[in-house]
């Protein structure tokens, strides 16, 4: 029988492995400078926990959670996403009592149920940042800035980033009140429509099916109340301050129950219709909801598969390099320790001049022609030969592997 990775998800390997440990080893060196330490949270948690923290009636809850029973009947959930883990542990580890300003930041796999598209998976990766502990502007800004220099630093500058706010507990019903009148009156809403108007009318403005019909819809920066429209002007202060371009986007609600206030996008057209490439926003009641301190959060994340095919289709990696793949093979057995201890030199310490190297070999027991025959198949650059003649002057042969020339070398300039 025949096996395949399962529908939606997908082996990564080569250079497509060496793409994405590139892009997590940016993520950390960025985040690091920010201040932002790294959290790793299980693969699967109490599926009430996203439940209760995205929200009943999101895409996420009602189509795309991989839910299941363990031996115990215990309902668990594959993490559909980051943030709600990463407040379990901070709530779980007392981290809302000891250190209520945090800057963290995580990097894995998530799980999804979704039709699989370009860059988008069922299971697929996920880098994301959260700043709890302000509720100052300051940690808006900076969590947006902080995603676009991220994208900037793997090539994707012709990004657009899109701001709304979704104001707060105090003057959301308000606007929440306008907007089902106003939804009242539109005809012909689709089963989702009607189902997110009864329990999350702001859900309604994210529907892909009817926003065409949303022609006269009410518009939150009416109804902010005084602190979220300061928030929100000092939000956009800071950011014209770094040079940031932006779009206010009164119809972005973002996917999630949990925002308040400030919420982003940021999309680029490199990967067709389905463009956002990071989003987040800010949630100031999540933790007290899960029954943590009340700390006000902001954060974001993007999907690393995403990104890297955004990256890919810039050209940002057309000078993308693969290690250089370095076969040592012995033309005389009697050699074999020595090779084994060059070659060992050369995995620590790489090659004078050239330390994005890949060494294999030596090969014990097997002729020159199978080594060099082996050394095509796994598509070595070039081949170092220990032979006798050669070593006993302090040199070995280098032989090209594209147009099969060698040189003699000294061992020395290695």
């Amino acid at each position: 029988m025949n096996y395949k990775a399962p529908r939606g998800t997908h082996d990564i390997f080569r250079i497509n492995a060496s793409r994405m440990s590139w892009l997590e080893q940016k993520a950390k060196v960025i985040f690091n400078r920010h201040g932002f330490e790294e959290v790793r949270t299980p693969a699967f948690e109490d599926a009430a926990l996203f439940m209760r923290s995205i929200g009943q009636t999101t895409d996420i809850v009602e189509k795309e959670m991989y839910i299941f029973e363990d031996r115990k009947k215990r309902k668990l959930a594959l993490r559909p996403e980051g943030t709600a883990s990463l407040v379990r542990a901070f709530i779980e580890h007392r981290m809302d009592v000891s250190m209520p300003a945090g800057r963290f930041f995580y990097m894995g796999e998530m799980f999804r149920y979704e039709r699989p598209q370009a860059g988008r998976y069922r299971q697929f990766h996920q880098i994301g940042a959260e700043f709890f502990g302000s509720s100052s502007p300051a940690a808006d800004a900076e969590i947006i800035i902080l995603a676009q220099d991220l994208l900037s630093s793997v090539g994707i500058n012709k990004m657009n980033i899109y701001i709304n706010s979704l104001g707060c507990e105090k003057c959301r019903p308000f606007f929440r009140e306008a907007l089902v009148k106003y939804l009242d009156s539109v005809r012909d809403l689709c089963e989702d429509c009607l189902r997110r108007l009864e329990k999350n009318p702001l859900r309604v403005l994210d529907c892909k099916t009817d926003s065409n019909k949303f022609t006269e819809v009410p518009r939150m920066s009416d109804y902010l109340c005084d602190c979220c429209k300061d928030n929100f002007n000092l939000t956009q202060s800071l950011l014209k301050s770094d040079g940031c371009n932006y779009t206010v986007d009164e119809r972005l609600v973002r996917g999630l129950d949990y925002y308040t206030k400030t919420v982003f996008e940021i999309r680029s057209d490199a990967v067709g219709s389905q463009d956002a490439l990071a989003a987040g926003g800010r949630y100031d009641n999540l933790i007290g909801e899960l029954g943590g301190q009340d700390t006000p959060a902001v954060g974001f994340a993007l999907g690393s598969e995403r990104v890297l095919l955004a990256a890919q289709k810039t050209g940002f990696f057309d000078s993308f390099q693969e290690s250089e793949k370095i076969f040592i093979a012995v033309a005389d057995q009697e050699l074999f320790s020595e090779a084994f201890s060059f070659a060992l030199k050369a995995m620590r310490n790489g090659l004078k001049g050239n330390k994005n190297i890949s060494v294999f070999g030596p090969v014990n027991g097997k002729s020159l022609t199978s080594q060099l025959k082996f050394a095509d198949k796994i598509k070595a650059v070039k081949t170092i030969v220990f032979a006798r003649t050669e070593f006993e002057d302090g040199k070995f042969l280098v032989k090209n592997m594209k147009d099969k020339t060698q040189t003699k070398v000294l061992i020395s300039e290695f």
